[in-house]
């Protein structure tokens, strides 16, 4: 088996921090995720941040949103509200885990990076 191919395998998650248009902090907060799923049923999920920016969130993701989904992103004690939309959805090849990046849709306010 020739190993050098996994090593040049280009890793989705890569290629989307070259496409960031801002660096990202390594932060594991508790959030919420609420919104509604293809079958317009709502769903409140409890999970957390990963990484965290001035406009937006990677978290981890057990609900199956779709890229496109509109959603709130909110801290459990309330302090923080947002507005936010599903930009891309991926299975980590290092920890396995479903993770998402959730884009702001207005400006945040009370959020954890200024």
């Amino acid at each position: 088996m020739n190993r050098s191919f996994r090593s040049d395998r280009i890793n989705l998650a890569d290629i989307w921090k070259i496409k960031r248009s801002e660096p990202r902090v390594p932060l594991v907060i508790p959030v919420l995720i609420e919104g509604k799923d293809r079958q317009d049923h709502q769903f409140l999920e409890e999970t957390f941040t990963e990484n965290v920016s001035r406009s937006g969130a990677c978290v981890l993701a057990v609900r199956a949103m779709q890229v496109g989904d509109l959603v709130t992103l909110s801290t459990p004690r309330g302090q923080f509200q947002c507005q936010a939309q599903v930009k891309i959805i991926w299975t980590d090849d290092a920890d396995k885990l479903r993770k998402a990046g959730l884009q702001f849709l207005e400006p945040p306010h009370n959020w954890v990076v200024n």
